[in-house]
């Protein structure tokens, strides 16, 4: 029987983030990203969403490497977690490597992972997968696509990508050496689609940079404060200049930015001239002084969030100052980022934001480029990755109207198995590819039912109920109620006192389980006088 390649995204479809892609041919299995994705706003209490490595780890005899596009989190931040468990080669270029080196040392894993350099110009041989990396203009420096010879074809994987001539950087997509490094076609192309529904071509960076410029020119006099994703290091570079060629020295708040700058700036990603940095505590005029941030999406703790709410130990925002966010807002942060905003207005601070200047471009690719990039290819098939469902429907409807037959374009969800032995495609049976929460120290132990719990107690708190019996079940006093989140209990005895009563008969009634006898009594007799559920914790106190 031929043998098949098989590929298997384990996250990164259908949603923004946690992209992951597993290819089988045999027993040979490489891994493509390893991400994670920030919490939705209903996800209370969660800090982290990974992908579901079960597949991986369990078959990790089979594993031959992991191979990274580029270093930002929604592609590298979910290693840490699944180098745990599995010990293997990883891929990538110097400055992804070198961000994955810190998470995987903070994380105490790094004994797990054995770091090879790949050059955006080379390839590497993972078992029966040859990977040839081919540049592209992303938001972030040392991003790659990635060609993979198979036995059965060559699949290409493009990453994050633009077709931008004027990148922060000079870096742009090199589709001549994708077109070289598939002479023989493409059986299969993994593509963006996180902008399927942006007409036309995504901005270049090049307009951010001249809009800076112009707002940095009347900010003359006060400070300037700019908050963007630590891991936009092609735009901080731009930042750079514009702070020297405006005769303003450069002060950093944030960890996250700090550290990437300096491994940026070891690893000769970045220039900044002597003597620029400064301390955020240092004796500067304001008018010669730009303060880089963090804070774009309103993040509670964040520098730029702190400064709003007057936190911040080294920074008071006040009349005269410009505050620019250069960074787009990710969905489900609007109002955090809608509440930071107005905070910082009424400090009197002349704010900037993507509604008010071209202060921000995607990273992304829109329509336009999208199909530039099948045209480039002329894959046989085409699999949309990288978006929510509308994008990916969105792309792939694309790909027909301009020519694609409609059978050959696949919009898969986590977890589906493509088949192809290069003469045909089929769809195997799924494997669970679900979310894993991370809340603080506990990975994939918050599940649906306390995730159900918490958006109840989010909407209607909860009650708890003491109720003492004796040795044989019977009721032996008054129950007692306590709420939090539910209703003022000094202003609502009448109620409560109709609920204990309530108990009390349904007790007599049934008390053959007492537990859910309270539980259920309690819970339609507060729905049936309030129109709410809180949660309902009964406690059996033996007396």
């Amino acid at each position: 029987m031929a043998k098949t390649l098989r590929i298997i995204p384990l996250g990164g479809l259908g949603e923004i983030g946690k992209n992951m892609t597993v290819l089988e041919y045999g027993r040979n299995m490489i891994v493509i990203d390893c991400g994670v994705m920030f919490p939705e706003s209903d996800m209370y209490g969660i800090d982290l969403v990974l992908p579901r490595f079960d597949y991986v780890v369990k078959n990790q005899d089979r594993l031959r490497g992991i191979v990274l596009t580029h270093g930002h989190l929604d592609h590298i931040g979910a290693l840490p977690y699944l180098l745990r468990d599995v010990k293997t080669s990883i891929y990538g270029t110097p400055l992804t490597l070198g961000m994955v080196k810190r998470q995987l040392e903070e994380a105490h894993v790094i004994q797990q992972a054995d770091l090879n350099v790949v050059r955006e110009n080379q390839s590497v041989q993972l078992g029966p997968f040859k990977i040839s990396l081919f540049p592209v203009a992303h938001s972030i420096p040392d991003s790659v696509g990635l060609v993979i010879d198979t036995p059965v074809g060559a699949i290409v994987h493009t990453g994050d990508y633009k077709l931008d001539e004027t990148p922060a950087g000079g870096r742009t997509t090199d589709l001549k050496r994708l077109r070289k490094l598939t002479p023989n076609g493409t059986l299969a192309l993994l593509a963006d689609s996180t902008n399927a529904d942006k007409p036309g071509y995504t901005p270049t960076e090049q307009t951010v940079a001249d809009e800076l410029d112009q707002l940095f020119a009347q900010a003359s006099g006060g400070r300037i404060i700019i908050a963007t994703f630590a891991s936009l290091m092609a735009r901080l570079q731009e930042i750079i200049y514009l702070a020297e060629k405006h005769g303003r020295k450069v002060a950093l708040t944030g960890r996250s930015l700090e550290e990437n700058i300096g491994l940026a700036r070891a690893l000769g990603y970045m220039k900044i001239p002597h003597g620029m940095l400064v301390d955020i505590d240092a004796d500067v005029p304001d008018g010669e002084l730009l303060i880089l941030s963090t804070g774009s999406q309103g993040e509670p703790r964040s520098a730029l969030n702190r400064m709003a709410q007057g936190e911040h130990r080294s920074i008071n925002v006040q009349p005269g100052d410009t505050i620019i966010i250069s960074g787009g807002t990710i969905p489900g942060n609007e109002q955090e980022v809608g509440r930071m905003l107005n905070r910082l207005f009424e400090r009197g601070a002349n704010v900037i934001y993507g509604k008010l200047a071209h202060v921000h471009v995607s990273g992304h690719g829109s329509r336009d480029e999208m199909q530039a990039m099948i045209n480039a290819v002329q894959p046989q098939y085409l699999i949309p990755v990288h978006g929510e469902s509308r994008h990916l429907y969105l792309h792939a409807r694309m790909a027909v109207a301009n020519g694609m037959d409609s059978e050959n374009v696949f919009v898969l969800h986590n977890g589906a198995i493509w088949v192809t032995d290069g003469e045909r495609v089929w769809l195997d049976q799924p494997i669970d590819a679900g979310d894993v929460l991370v809340d603080g120290r506990l990975v994939d132990e918050v599940g649906e039912m306390v995730m159900r719990d918490r958006q109840r107690l989010s909407q209607d708190g909860f009650v708890v109920a003491l109720i003492p019996m004796d040795a044989r079940g019977r009721l032996v006093g008054e129950p007692q109620i306590i709420s939090r989140g539910f209703i003022h209990l000094k202003e609502s005895g009448g109620l409560l006192d109709l609920a204990r009563e309530e108990i009390k008969r349904q007790l007599k009634h049934d008390g053959r389980n007492p537990h859910e006898t309270v539980r259920r009594t309690l819970s339609n007799f507060l729905y049936r006088e309030t129109n709410s559920r809180p949660v309902i914790l009964p406690s059996l106190i033996r007396v």
